[in-house]
């Protein structure tokens, strides 16, 4: 709870098989009187898979509640109780048919954060080997795409990308992995500063 802030009451409005909707009566620090309602669901992942040739995959799928086709990075949400950092492994195995030596945290970030209570971990999956995939019937139609990174920047520029987690993370990818490639900028690195 922000400090100096009351929940004067939480009802849950409305409990499904993945959501709860809740309206919560509040009052904040400067003693005014508020409602939020919000939803409350399990945490979910996105994986940037990304493999020696600098390609990573996306996932195109059909999307019901946005009517629409989408390119992302392989994810889903987590099990009850589950370690997000398993969670990521179990999806990108499950939907890409890929497994991971090594799985590093990109960041954690609220979903939509005035409206959900909810966070998106996202990770980065290098040391990749390809087999068979394991997806549900929901995933029926998803097909599996090897995208250059660079491509996949450009496609988070001009709207080929849309989802606020791939995004994110194919972004944050691009900058660690440059970051990663490239000498530190004068004035970055741990040594002194040179005189200008």
């Amino acid at each position: 709870m922000i400090d100096g802030w009351t929940t004067v009451s939480s009802t849950v409005e409305y409990r499904g098989v993945r959501l709860v909707v809740r309206r919560d009566a509040v009052q904040r620090s400067n003693q005014s009187l508020g409602t939020y309602e919000y939803t409350e669901s399990v945490d979910g992942v996105r994986v940037v898979a990304l493999d020696d040739r600098s390609r990573i995959a996306l996932v195109e799928e059909s999307v019901y509640v946005c009517g629409q086709r989408l390119l992302m990075c392989p994810g889903g949400g987590c099990e009850p109780g589950e370690d997000p950092m398993a969670a990521a492994r179990r999806e990108l195995a499950e939907e890409a048919g890929i497994r991971a030596a090594e799985v590093e945290l990109l960041t954690t970030m609220w979903r939509m954060p005035a409206g959900a209570r909810t966070r998106e971990h996202l990770y980065l999956a290098r040391g990749l080997s390809v087999g068979r995939h394991h997806r549900d019937a929901s995933e029926a139609d998803m097909e599996l795409r090897w995208v250059a990174l660079e491509q996949a920047v450009a496609m988070c520029g001009d709207g080929r990308i849309t989802e606020a987690g791939t995004l994110t993370a194919v972004l944050l990818t691009a900058q660690r992995t440059a970051a990663g490639s490239a000498p530190p900028a004068a004035g970055t690195g741990d040594g002194p500063v040179p005189d200008a």
